[in-house]
């Protein structure tokens, strides 16, 4: 990559300086917006200042970091542990399935939501997943965004009653245009339930709602909700043991009697309380009625792209601030590890506590609150490497040559220093999931209503008598973490450097 930038160096700069200006002129405080300059040309020009010092000063780095991990994954070491992990059969199969997971849950909204895909009404089809269509745009009455499970239904009871029409000879105008339009139909999603949205309008009873596949604590809220169809004198003590083959509930006082009746499915439901379908529902539904599997997958995606932006940039932090203390050593190694030891006692709670009081949490500011207090932990580990590598010939003869001290930093000693950040990063990515579910546990995460998993155990402390609302976080959390866990060890095995420096 460092050919190809040195090769390509104007088209790489100028490219890059208008990222930076965009990127900071995002970033600038609105200063017009004060009334300080109106036209915004002073944001504009500090902006541009900036991005021209970081192409100057910062971009060479950054080229210089990747093509030291260009070296690193591209090296005859880094392959001979490729190969080994690959070996090591649980560590690989865990990381295809998260990597799979990973993957698939950026197709969410194709594969799990509340919204259609395609509509086709009068002949004309709507790609609807990321429109906001009213239901009058589809011969519906209302004006928010219809509800399309509930407009496939009408769609096809109108296209039934259409062909009958036809079939006895009276039609209208309108069925005959339909022979040229053809049906109206809606294409749903796999899983046609949004993490957002409520489903108070369509189910039976007060939410939480169980899962759909326990037929048992449906009827108990059935029961609850006095919805079943009660006979008017109780079943006797001898029809009990005779007609129901239930003699243990032959000396139950009458409500205690229906409850059980109702639970094995002995009453009907009252008219028009209909119970929903075994797999419409598979985890339930929240205290507000939304669907607690929708928000598991999209509350999966929320926590592992947390984790991993944290991730990175904490690590390009640690290995930058480490690389420097670990190169040059003396006065300046000591005053900034001082410097690190007093951040790293800084109390991260009460700072989110602070920043939580003061203004809305959101992703990308609690992604900057956590970097600034989770950097540190990485320098120690590429500090020490430092300390090692910079002693050996290699260094000593790039110094000769003439190479800077940027390039022995980021092309000569870092490729070699890279293997604690390899193996610590699966570790990490675990730790920063548990930060943000702990964090959405407290109400210091993210806004409601973002899917979160420490959102949902909340939920679940608040709701003991609702296993599932605390039950489904948790079993996702455990079987996350623990391939995530799996990863680590595989790769803490395959990078193990005692297999390549035997003594002989």
């Amino acid at each position: 990559m460092i050919e190809k930038y040195e090769k390509y160096q104007k088209l790489f700069n100028t490219v890059a300086l208008f990222f930076f200006w965009a990127l900071y002129y995002w970033l600038f405080p609105g200063i017009g917006e004060k009334g300080v300059n109106p036209d915004y040309s002073m944001e504009a020009g500090i902006t541009l200042v900036l991005a021209a010092g970081s192409v100057v000063y910062l971009l060479p780095l950054i080229i210089a970091a990747f093509g030291s991990f260009a070296m690193f994954f591209t090296s005859p070491i880094f392959k001979r542990r490729w190969r080994k992990f690959q070996g090591l059969k649980r560590g690989y199969y865990a990381f295809i399935m998260v990597l799979a997971l990973f993957f698939l849950s950026f197709f969410a909204e194709f594969l799990i939501n509340g919204k259609a895909l395609f509509v086709k009404y009068q002949g004309k089809i709507h790609f609807t997943l990321f429109s906001f269509d009213s239901a009058r745009t589809f011969g519906l009455k209302g004006y928010g965004v219809p509800n399309y499970r509930i407009m496939k239904e009408v769609y096809n009871a109108r296209n039934l009653e259409r062909a009958e029409r036809i079939k006895n000879g009276t039609a209208t105008p309108e069925d005959a245009q339909y022979k040229e339009w053809g049906e109206d139909w809606v294409i749903l999603p796999v899983y046609p339930y949004g993490p957002l949205e409520s489903l108070l309008d369509e189910l039976p009873c007060r939410p939480p709602h169980p899962p759909t596949w326990l037929t048992g604590r449906w009827r108990q809220a059935f029961f609850e909700e006095s919805l079943f169809v009660l006979p008017e004198t109780p079943p006797t003590k001898q029809e009990l043991i005779e007609k129901y083959k239930r003699p243990d509930w032959a000396d139950l006082d009458i409500a205690r009697l229906y409850r059980e009746m109702a639970v094995a499915g002995m009453f009907e439901l009252k008219p028009g309380v209909k119970q929903p379908g075994t797999f419409q529902h598979l985890l339930g539904t929240d205290d507000r009625g939304r669907d607690v599997f929708a928000r598991m997958v999209y509350g999966f995606r929320t926590s592992l792209s947390f984790a991993l932006v944290v991730t990175l940039c904490c690590y390009t932090i640690g290995i930058s601030i480490g690389a420097l203390l670990g190169f040059y050593g003396g006065k300046f190694d000591i005053i900034m590890q001082r410097f690190v030891e007093i951040w790293s006692a800084m109390p991260f709670l009460y700072t989110v506590m602070i920043f939580a009081a003061i203004m809305i949490p959101n992703f990308w500011m609690l992604v900057g609150i956590l970097v600034m207090f989770s950097w540190m932990g990485m320098t120690y580990y590429i500090r020490a490497e430092f300390l090692r590598e910079k002693s050996k010939d290699y260094v000593a003869a790039a110094r000769a040559i003439g190479c800077t001290d940027g390039a022995i930093i980021f092309r000569h000693i870092l490729p070699n220093a890279l293997t604690p950040v390899i193996s610590f990063a699966p570790f990490a990515v675990v730790a920063n999931i548990g930060s943000l579910v702990s964090l959405d546990f407290l109400g210091f995460g993210l806004p409601a209503p973002t899917p979160s998993w420490g959102e949902l155990l909340g939920q679940g402390l608040g709701n003991l008598t609702k296993p599932w609302l605390i039950l489904s976080p948790t079993l996702a959390m455990f079987l996350t973490l623990l391939l995530v866990s799996f990863i680590g060890e595989a790769i803490r095995e395959a990078f193990d450097p005692k297999q390549y420096s035997r003594l002989r």
